[in-house]
């Protein structure tokens, strides 16, 4: 069962999937979901919606879980944590049958984690050396959404005032992608040591109401709804909001359309809104969800690196039998995984490598 951003260039995963173990059923996430290649990967897999609320429902998952099953064992391809909740009750209700499950982000893994004991096997490829590259060219592509939207409405980044609440991996990669561009950088991060790490680079610090209100752009990086209703009274008049991931994640502005707080809402362009009343404005891109999938999220090769850990550790799962807990697949495999990629897609650095040891003595 794999939950998946279903985008050019993914299509691949799915292929070599089926070829380790059947994929039952493909589960696209709604948000980053291309229409093009969403329509080929049904022509050749089973796809079926995807929705948090219903997988909440242990009734309900157990019920589709059972018959997608058809009698075998599951391995379950997460990306979010939407198994998370239901995941005791579905491992009780199918015992034997719930093989383990993969879990591609550090939002998914937490709330894994929030469980306290785990019901079944739980592999997590979130922390792995092969997401670096992933994780900054996301943060590159967040930021390619933002000025391409930004020129859309004839602003640019240069100059601008931009202030990245979050620095892990994707924020790292936003406020470097930023500083590139020529924006001013300012980072909150609630982590001392990843505060530390931002100001040692060089990037500016404030509390979060002095750097909300200095700030042009803003960019929510941390997947735990740093921005709500009550931090607008905080930003500056037309700032710009934007997400690196699920509006959920970021953002707790439910009550924005409730008439009493007073905003109006006002279309700018396709991925663009500026809400408004008499006393300020600001503009939110792409709704609130990760930005950069407007433009379909494109990080060329390197995805295929964190794309072949996540098969390695299903086919794991598939192989031999798991106690309940969190496992990370082994170095050696990851190895293997990352000498492959430079055979396929750097040759000269792959021939380099492989250089016997007198030789490149002697060189």
């Amino acid at each position: 069962m794999v939950i998946t951003h279903v985008l050019p260039g993914q299509m691949d995963f799915l292929t070599a999937l089926n070829r380790v173990t059947p994929v039952a059923a493909v589960l696209p996430k709604p948000k980053s979901a291309d229409q093009p290649t969403l329509e080929e990967a049904a022509r050749r897999y089973r796809c079926d919606a995807l929705a948090r609320s219903r997988f909440a429902d242990p009734g309900w998952l157990a019920t589709y879980l059972a018959d997608r099953a058809a009698g075998r064992p599951l391995v379950l391809a997460d990306i979010g944590g939407y198994y998370a909740p239901a995941l005791a009750a579905v491992c009780s209700a199918l015992p034997g049958k719930i093989a383990g499950v993969v879990e591609d982000t550090e939002n998914g893994l937490r709330r894994y984690l929030a469980l306290g004991v785990l019901p079944c096997p739980v592999y997590s490829v979130a922390r792995s050396p092969l997401k670096e590259p992933e994780d900054r060219l996301v943060g590159d592509a967040i930021v390619f959404s933002i000025e391409s939207l930004l020129r859309r409405l004839g602003q640019v980044l240069a100059g601008r005032r931009a202030c990245v609440l979050g620095f892990g991996k994707i924020g790292a990669g936003i406020a470097a992608a930023l500083h590139a561009r020529h924006a001013q950088v300012s980072v909150v991060e609630t982590d001392p040591i990843r505060q530390a790490q931002a100001i040692s680079i060089g990037y500016g610090s404030a509390p979060l109401p002095c750097a909300l209100g200095a700030a042009d752009l803003v960019v929510s990086a941390t997947g735990s709804r740093a921005i709500g209703v009550e931090h607008l009274e905080m930003l500056r008049d037309d700032a710009v909001l934007a997400g690196a991931t699920s509006a959920d994640d970021e953002f707790d502005l439910a009550d924005l359309h409730n008439p009493e707080t007073g905003f109006t809402r006002e279309a700018l362009a396709d991925g663009a809104v500026r809400y408004r009343r008499t006393d300020r404005s600001f503009v939110l891109l792409g709704n609130g969800n990760a930005v950069n999938f407007l433009h379909t999220s494109a990080v060329g090769p390197a995805i295929h690196l964190i794309k072949a850990e996540i098969i390695a550790a299903m086919a794991r799962l598939v192989a031999e039998r798991h106690e309940p807990g969190l496992y990370e697949v082994p170095d050696v495999v990851r190895t293997r995984i990352a000498a492959t990629w430079v055979d396929a897609f750097s040759p000269h650095a792959a021939a380099a490598i492989r250089v016997p040891a007198g030789r490149a003595a002697k060189r």
